[in-house]
């Protein structure tokens, strides 16, 4: 039986980033993963600014590839509402070498990575907590951390299956123009159309509350903006991402990013919050402090969230969004707000 301090389950950028903040605050850990990476990742890979800013904060001798874009055009039902010109850049990223370059900073601090799969944890009589991985193996810690996404297994064995989820689907295509697109309508359920420009391809999909992958499919093909039954596009992929922001009722079992449902509400944007948790996450545990108490601003930030959500995606808040397109000002501010 290995003993370590803390068990990290999910290696992706909440895991590694709480991992090499451990290792460097000179906390026995270990990072446990099914993947060997560098491994595909479909996702967007959008860093806001606010998101890249405390990465070269957290990590300063990270280096990764990204396209810079600044040009943001806002639609509805097809037309063009506005475009913007942001301030500061957002970072696309291409997730297969951006997560493996984080993992890789956690291994030069001294990291280990296990390859295997969380199969159940059990608590000890002494507080401790025994982890078994699908291999049989087992693990004592202390602390155990699930960072294991939208999918989560540490969360499944916390509270059973997920609640509240949003469907999201895209597919990589050839690179179009250098801007991000946002299309909404009434027709989307708490969703958006998107187009985020890459550094080789773009990814283009959308989601929201939908009941089947073939619900998704349909909207697309009805969108004109891009052809997404393009013969040289990728093929569609999917997830879906919790919602319902989750605290542990083990004072020693955190969940960070994904797998805790800390996605942005309104966006569903997810790496920041994988960074800002994966963080609090190793402040609690290298200060012996509650994660609720470190973690308290983000909390409290999930429940404004779900708020303003509610009230975006009605019919009223998509009007005032198509009235308010005449002032890309007011756009561009709360644009920025929320990245």
């Amino acid at each position: 039986m290995f003993e370590t301090d803390v068990v990290i389950i999910g290696a992706g950028p909440a895991g590694s980033i709480c991992g090499y903040l451990l290792k460097k605050g000179g906390k026995d850990c270990v990072l446990v993963d099914f993947a060997s990476f560098p491994r595909e990742k479909i996702c967007g890979g959008g860093l806001t600014p606010k998101a890249y800013e405390l990465l070269q904060e957290l990590m300063p001798d990270l280096r990764y590839d990204y396209q810079g874009v600044g040009h943001f055009r806002l639609m509805m039902d097809g037309k063009t509402l506005c475009e913007v010109d942001l301030a500061k850049e957002l970072r696309m990223v291409r997730r297969m070498d951006f997560d493996n370059a984080l993992l890789g900073q956690y291994t030069a601090a001294g990291g280990e990575l296990v390859k295997d799969v969380f199969s159940h944890f059990e608590k000890q009589p002494d507080g401790r907590i025994l982890v078994t991985l699908k291999s049989g193996n087992s693990m004592l810690c202390k602390y155990l951390v699930g960072a294991d996404g939208a999918n989560s297994r540490v969360r499944k064995q916390l509270t059973g299956q997920r609640r509240d989820t949003t469907l999201w689907m895209e597919r990589y295509m050839e690179k179009g123009a250098n801007e991000f697109i946002f299309e909404f309508s009434n027709r989307y359920r708490n969703g958006y159309f998107f187009s985020f420009p890459g550094i080789e391809k773009d990814a283009v999909g959308m989601g929201g509350f939908y009941a089947s992958p073939e619900e998704i499919r349909n909207e697309l093909s009805l969108n004109t903006i891009r052809d997404v039954t393009a013969g040289n596009a990728s093929p569609l992929y999917g997830a879906n991402i919790p919602l319902d922001t989750m605290k542990s009722r083990e004072r020693n079992v955190i969940l960070i990013g994904d797998a805790g449902g800390f996605a942005n509400k309104l966006t569903y944007e997810g790496l920041y919050y994988a960074i800002a948790t994966g963080r609090n996450a190793s402040i609690a545990l290298l200060s012996g402090k509650d994660f609720a108490q470190t973690n308290r601003r983000i909390f409290l930030k999930k429940k404004k969230e779900t708020v303003i959500t509610r009230f975006v995606y009605s019919r009223l808040g998509l009007w005032l969004m198509k009235k308010g397109a005449h002032y890309p000002k007011l756009i561009k501010k709360a644009f920025e707000m929320f990245y």
